[in-house]
């Protein structure tokens, strides 16, 4: 049975296992790079260029219809707003409908040059208006409530600020008064807190609610599919991620429980509702007014509604509402929960399947940065880390690989002797490894053990908001962007910018230049194709990566050099000639068959 136990895998089926795992993330990449993006990005600049043909057309819809000259600058400088101002957060706040629709992170910016804030909320009347609110509803109809016309009147305060709340009441004429107080933190929590106040002389039934709405997608929706962007929460003890073509398929979903949290979240940005864990209420994610018409955008909107409250005559009742608009920071996210009693609310980071790997990653990587305040180095830190991690397995991999090299030689010669036969090949390989003792399939598993790792960190690099401007060296200002150099251009030498697919920077070149290196440490494929192909698989993922985030090629560069180290060293003490920068007979036997391939297609 060519020298084989029943039910094992012969080294050859191994290693193109492996390859054929490879290869097909590589195409994956490619496929997802060439091909998807483009058309994405092509739909995308055809909806942009619909949308703004149809701006010049004035429609009637029941629907809020787009408004071309709703600049949200122009919206937000009202004098009747009033100023929102924290450590974090800024924006203004309008007594007429007292929603959350002015809202900017201060300290995070939409490019490098800092020159403006990223804003989370926006009025209706701009282009994209998302915006929070909170209110009363009630099964007698007949009962006036505030809504977004009400014009509330300021009994306290004059910005909004973590030392001065703001107090708003309003009458209803029918016995109802109304309160309002409006409170924020150092960080992106705003709470309101609603009060009721009953003299109409009758018992009263009334439904708390708080929403987050926007109409129409946002203008930047991640396109890559590896983070989730969207209406999102953590309802029952489930997380819930829903798309928003999905709302369009399904326009309401309801889920009822006394626990969990609701909102919109974006690659590094959240706007959530986080109400009191404790009576039972239903959470809703909601599409209203799907239609074809491009200049009425449909409205998605998350919110909660409360059970019925008994108001009775002469008394009151107060709910608190509390209102996340912030950064995705794990660290902030996990003191909220602690201190609200939200279960999961780091679920809003989205980890992925691979959270087992992907939060102790980054908790890690926030670790190291604390220490030394530059997250490129905490990446080279995890780097090692993680070298060291895998140590032992790696060693037994690349002794396997040393012994595997030594007996290159005997495997040519056996290669030569039955070229003619396969089988026979296969059956005096077997015999060989059995007599000297190698195990081909000890190389196979940190190959194996590294393909979660890499993506790990591609999400850890890619979803992190601390990564976003965080700058390393030199040249890298942007850790979450690609390389800005290109070697077509002598990186920056020469006086032209090539275009983005030839934008292949110092850092990629560096990741292929330990790539290769690591190739010829390993003992060659055995199959001619195979050769060929496994020769320029390091410019192939090169190329590939050149357009990941920097902070994701940093990291694979230093894992391949510890890898170069490794794999030196132990050769080295096993007496294995190494090849780093000669042609070895491997190699020059690769390039006669590419030359001869060449020479018969001619």
């Amino acid at each position: 049975m060519n020298g084989q136990k029943p039910g094992q895998m012969h080294p050859d089926d191994i290693r193109n296992l492996i390859l054929f795992v490879v290869i097909a993330i590589g195409l994956w990449a490619a496929y997802d790079r060439f091909v998807m993006k483009p058309n994405v990005d092509a739909q995308y600049a055809k909806i942009e260029q619909d949308q703004k043909m149809n701006e010049t057309r004035r429609l009637q819809d029941t629907l809020e219809v787009l408004d071309p000259k709703g600049d949200r600058q122009t919206l937000i400088t009202d004098s009747a707003r009033i100023q929102i101002d924290s450590p974090e957060l800024t924006g203004s706040l309008s007594p007429k409908g007292g929603r959350l629709d002015d809202i900017s992170l201060k300290n995070h910016f939409e490019t490098l040059e800092r020159k403006r804030n990223v804003p989370l909320l926006s009025p209706v009347g701009s282009k994209y208006p998302h915006y929070a609110e909170t209110g009363w509803v009630a099964s007698d109809k007949s009962l006036s409530l505030p809504d977004k016309n009400t014009l509330w009147s300021l009994v306290s305060g004059v910005a909004l600020t973590p030392s001065t709340p703001l107090v708003f009441q309003w009458n209803n004429t029918q016995g109802l008064a109304f309160e309002r107080v409006y409170s924020v933190d150092d960080h992106f929590m705003i709470s309101v807190t609603e009060t009721v106040r009953n003299s109409t002389g009758k018992v009263l039934e009334l439904y708390p609610y708080s929403a987050i709405a926007r109409r129409g997608k946002p203008e930047f929706v991640d396109k890559n599919m590896i983070v989730h962007d969207g209406p999102l929460g953590y309802i029952g003890g489930e997380l819930e991620e829903i798309d928003y073509s999905d709302m369009g398929d399904k326009p309401s979903w309801n889920i009822v429980s006394n626990e969990g949290w609701i909102g919109f979240g974006q690659k590094y940005w959240l706007v959530g509702l986080l109400p009191e864990q404790t009576q039972e209420k239903t959470f809703r994610f909601v599409q209203k007014g799907k239609t074809k018409n491009t200049m009425v955008r449909p409205l998605f909107q998350t919110d909660i509604m409360g059970t019925a409250l008994k108001l009775e005559a002469g008394q009151s009742i107060d709910v608190t509402h509390n209102i996340y608009a912030g950064i995705k920071n794990v660290r902030l996210l996990d003191e909220y929960s602690k201190e609200m009693g939200v279960r999961h609310f780091d679920l809003a980071v989205d980890f992925g399947i691979l959270y087992f790997l992907t939060r102790p990653l980054h908790w890690l990587l926030s670790l190291f940065h604390s220490w030394v305040g530059n997250f490129g180095v905490a990446i080279i830190m995890l780097t090692f880390l993680l070298r060291l991690a895998v140590f032992p397995l790696a060693n037994t991999s690349y002794r396997s690989f040393a012994k595997m090299k030594k007996l290159g030689p005997q495997m040519n010669e056996l290669k030569e002797k039955y070229k003619e036969d396969k089988a026979s090949m296969r059956t005096e390989l077997a015999n060989l490894y059995q007599k000297e003792k190698v195990n081909p399939m000890a190389g196979c598993f940190p190959i194996l053990l590294q393909i979660p790792i890499f993506f790990a960190m591609y999400k850890v690099v890619y979803i992190s908001v601390e990564m976003r401007h965080a700058p390393f060296f030199g040249w890298i200002q942007d850790l979450s962007q690609p390389d800005p150099t290109s070697i077509f251009n002598l990186f920056g030498l020469l006086p032209f910018d090539p275009p983005s697919l030839l934008m292949i920077g110092i850092w990629p070149c560096l990741m292929i230049g330990f790539m290769i290196l690591q190739q010829r440490l390993n003992p060659p494929p055995q199959d001619p194709t195979q050769k060929i192909m496994m020769k320029y698989f390091p410019l192939f993922i090169g190329f590939m990566l050149s357009g990941f985030a920097s902070g994701l090629v940093i990291y694979w560069t230093f894992s391949n050099a510890l890898s170069v180290l490794q794999q030196s060293v132990i050769m080295k003490s096993m007496g294995v000639q190494i090849h780093l920068f000669s042609k070895d007979e491997d190699e020059l036997e690769s390039t006669a068959l590419v030359k001869k391939t060449i020479r018969w297609k001619r």
